[in-house]
């Protein structure tokens, strides 16, 4: 999924803080200083991420200029994450098959061999095998509206909510939190008595009678089974007062002039 194909899902984030006055130039310099960097199979690095081109997330040489993310008040940029993913097992095997080898065409001492060696023909086998394969990639889509403070993340799950979220406060030097509708809200336009009523409000359910009707049931099954309802909303105290007995006069004035 993503923003230029796919499906559409995403994420919701607020933008607190404001962008800078030149944002092309500014941002070049961001994305530069952050992008993203292939990893080497010869390096220890196990992963790496970093920004890329939307339009070429795996272009790496290409370079992150304003004519590629900027589109007037909005910001169109990728976060791109690579990772090695050789399975334990397939490792082990090779660095036994290895050893062995090395055993056989040097005639060595099985008895010989110590935990550094194991572990220097361990870090050998993964180099080639990590030569043999291709890192895993995950691609991000992130398009924010400036003029807005919204940010639409085309991911989910704890790569957005966290490792994409802090990249993004520390490459554009603002605060990022998820948007619900209910954030979303305080930052509409509203006069002071709608405003008053939207802070007032307080969590309840959707459809409350049926709620209701499912937690006395619960309550009179576990009272049958000798247990002291532990939840359920309160219930209205009994009561023996008679209703009041209507007047002739109540009837004289109809109820919308009274």
């Amino acid at each position: 999924m993503g923003a230029l194909g796919g499906s559409l899902s995403y994420m919701r984030f607020l933008v607190d803080g404001e962008a800078p006055k030149n944002p092309g130039a500014a941002f070049e310099k961001a994305f530069e200083s952050r992008r993203f960097t292939p990893l080497n199979p010869a390096q220890e690095a196990a992963e790496s991420a970093g920004w890329v081109v939307t339009e070429a997330p795996f272009d790496d040489e290409l370079p992150i200029t304003r004519g590629v993310f900027l589109f007037g008040d909005l910001v169109v940029i990728s976060y791109r994450e690579d990772k090695w993913a050789i399975p334990k097992p397939v490792l082990k095997r090779e660095t036994q098959k290895r050893i062995q080898q090395i055993i056989d065409e040097e005639k060595k001492d099985p008895e010989t061999i110590g935990k550094a060696f194991v572990k220097a023909v361990q870090d050998s086998v993964l180099v080639q095998l990590k030569q043999k394969t291709l890192p895993r990639s995950k691609i991000i889509d992130v398009v924010w509206d400036m003029a807005k403070g919204e940010a639409r993340v085309f991911g989910r799950g704890t790569v957005v909510s966290e490792r994409l979220a802090s990249l993004f406060e520390r490459t554009f030097q603002v605060r990022v939190d998820v948007g619900p509708w209910a954030a979303r809200a305080f930052r509409l336009d509203l006069g002071s008595r709608a405003m008053g009523v939207l802070e007032r409000l307080s969590p309840g359910w959707l459809f409350p009678d049926p709620m209701r009707a499912i937690e006395e049931g619960l309550d009179e099954a576990l009272t049958g089974a000798g247990v002291a309802p532990t939840i359920g909303m309160p219930k209205p105290k009994a009561t023996t007062a008679a209703a009041p007995t209507p007047k002739a006069s109540d009837f004289d004035t109809p109820p919308w002039e009274g």
